[in-house]
């Protein structure tokens, strides 16, 4: 990412900093995601507590987070707050039923689920690319660009979402931890959605070196993103607070969709291991909220917050 652009955009040298260490984190998990063998066969069990957890840390951000600092920057105003998340949650519910971009596949746990295409399978199955043999999506080539669309899509409202909270955040005075439960709700999940599209282009037939290449792409997406909102922030004056508000609104909506109608379904369907996933789901918002707790405590946030109190009248 530009130095310039960084330096323009993010008030402090250590939240520029605490920006470019999360994308290059979050592109390495992508592509390891994505790459690594071993995910593709972690497993059922294992499968579904990442899951949970996951879905966990993305509620919690979500809520806890995203929203409060969009309520901030948006002159706390709730009305308007919660437009713009009800926005970004329809927004991401369209997106997913648009590219069918939910299917976990965990080959070791002799399980799959795609509810893109209504599949419910707990059967015996041969083996780590046994949805290719059913139906046309398995069979094509290009069956996987539907998926990678939009989870392309997904992870540059991710970037921006990334870069508004560490805006907003630098903003107030943090440095080196400035959006870091955005980054960590993000950096949890792109591993899986890597995952995704790698194990569909397996089934679809696609190259060794055709699939090195669209996990290459995928994982620089979300660094992407971020440049691009850093970019256009310029483009609206005066009224960047509120684009920041915006944006991380919207990011609460879809981080909200994903976890209520992506992730925690594929933990509800399953009735075993209640009480693992159950636990795991907690750990999940228990992590958002401890993180929430620690930039709450920082001296610079309490700062700003107390400035937003109107002073009492002494004149009486």
């Amino acid at each position: 990412m530009c130095p310039m652009l960084l330096a323009s955009t993010i008030p402090n040298t250590a939240a520029a900093v605490s920006l470019v260490l999360a994308l290059v984190l979050i592109a390495a998990a992508a592509f390891a995601g994505g790459s690594s063998v071993a995910f593709v066969s972690l497993g059922h069990r294992p499968m579904q507590v990442l899951v949970s957890l996951t879905g966990g840390v993305l509620l919690g951000v979500g809520m806890l987070h995203l929203l409060p600092h969009a309520w901030i920057q948006l002159g706390r105003n709730l009305d308007v707050t919660m437009l713009w998340v009800l926005a970004g949650f329809f927004l991401m519910f369209l997106l997913e039923r648009a590219f069918h971009g939910h299917a976990h596949h965990t080959s070791a746990g002799g399980c799959e689920h795609e509810h893109g295409h209504g599949v419910h399978d707990h059967g015996p199955h041969d083996g780590p690319n046994h949805g290719a043999s059913r139906g046309d999506a398995g069979r094509s080539p290009w069956a996987w660009c539907g998926a990678f669309a939009g989870l392309a899509l997904h992870s540059l409202a991710d970037g921006a979402a990334l870069a508004a909270s560490v805006r907003a955040d630098a903003a107030h005075g943090i440095g080196l931890f400035a959006g870091f439960a955005t980054f960590l709700a993000i950096v949890l999940h792109k591993p899986l959605d890597a995952g995704i599209i790698a194990t569909l282009m397996i089934n679809s037939g696609a190259s060794p070196r055709m699939r090195l290449l669209v996990n290459a792409l995928y994982a620089a997406v979300v660094p992407v993103g971020a440049g691009l909102f850093l970019a256009s922030l310029s483009l609206f004056g005066g009224r960047q607070d509120a684009v920041l508000g915006v944006a991380m609104a919207m990011a609460a909506g879809a981080f909200v969709c994903i976890a209520a109608a992506d992730l925690l379904p594929e933990v509800q369907f399953h009735s075993h291991d209640r009480v693992l996933l159950t636990t795991a789901l907690a750990m999940g918002l228990a992590l958002a909220w401890g993180i929430t707790l620690l930039e709450r405590s920082s001296h610079a946030h309490a700062a700003h917050s107390n400035d937003t109190v109107p002073p009492a009248d002494h004149d009486g």
